[in-house]
C-alpha cells in the first residue's frame, strides 16, 4: 500500500497513470503544431505556441515520476486510489510547506523543460 508522504508522494497508481497521458498529449500537441508549421509553411513565430502544450506536457510527465500533483499539494489533498490507499486532506501546515516546495520544483523544471525544447524548436 503507497502512503502519502508530504513533499514526496500525494498520488497513486490511478492518478499517475493520468499524469502520463497528460504528457502525452501535450508532446503530441507540440508535434502536431510542427507538423502543422512544416506542411503548410506558417510563419516561424508558430513555433513558439509549441510552449504552452510542452510545458503541460512535462508537469505531467514530471507529476507522474515524481508520483507526485502540483494542483493537489495546493488545493492540501491527495488521491493514492489505485494503490491501495485514497483520497485525503492534508491538514498539517509543515506538510502542507513541503508539499507546496516539491510543487515548486515541478513547475519550475517542467518550465525549463518547455522553454529549452521551445528555443531549440524555434532555432533549429
Amino acid at each position: 500500500m503507497v502512503a502519502y508522504k508530504p513533499g514526496v508522494c500525494n498520488i497513486g497508481k490511478n492518478e499517475i497513470i493520468k499524469r502520463y497521458a497528460l504528457g502525452g498529449f501535450g508532446v503530441a500537441a507540440a508535434i502536431a503544431i510542427i507538423s502543422l508549421y512544416v506542411t503548410f509553411s506558417l510563419p516561424r513565430l508558430v513555433l513558439l505556441v509549441c510552449f504552452i502544450p510542452l510545458f503541460l506536457g512535462f508537469e505531467g510527465i514530471y507529476q507522474g515520476y515524481f508520483k507526485f500533483c502540483a494542483g493537489f499539494a495546493a488545493r492540501r489533498i491527495y488521491d493514492l486510489t489505485g494503490s491501495g490507499g485514497k483520497r485525503g486532506v492534508v491538514r498539517n501546515s509543515d506538510a502542507h510547506r513541503e508539499d507546496m516546495r516539491k510543487a515548486m520544483s515541478i513547475n519550475f523544471y517542467s518550465l525549463i523543460t518547455a522553454l529549452l525544447l521551445t528555443f531549440l524548436i524555434y532555432f533549429l
